[in-house]
């Protein structure tokens, strides 16, 4: 698996988050600075939905369709990318 930074993530990315294989359904990003320790990265947030059956059991209901956010630098494990 490739790692990709949160500002590459695109809608119906499959990503490995927190141990979970999860589809990111929204991107939203604002502006640099993300705050003063990155002052040269964007803050990136991203919704979630569970890509198998799995996620839900790894995550709960409730995780496995939320929303987080992070500054654009940090990384996740992309599992697959739609070609579209």
């Amino acid at each position: 698996m490739m790692k990709i930074r949160y500002d590459e993530l695109k809608v119906n990315d499959v990503v490995v988050f927190h141990g979970a294989n999860v589809r990111i359904i929204k991107v939203t990003e604002t502006p640099a600075p993300a705050n003063e320790y990155y002052p040269n990265e964007k803050t990136i947030a991203f919704d979630i939905d569970p890509a198998d059956e799995e996620a839900e059991k790894i995550l709960g209901k409730f995780y496995s369709h939320g929303s987080y956010a992070g500054v654009g630098c940090l990384e996740l494990e992309l599992v697959k990318r739609d070609s579209q």
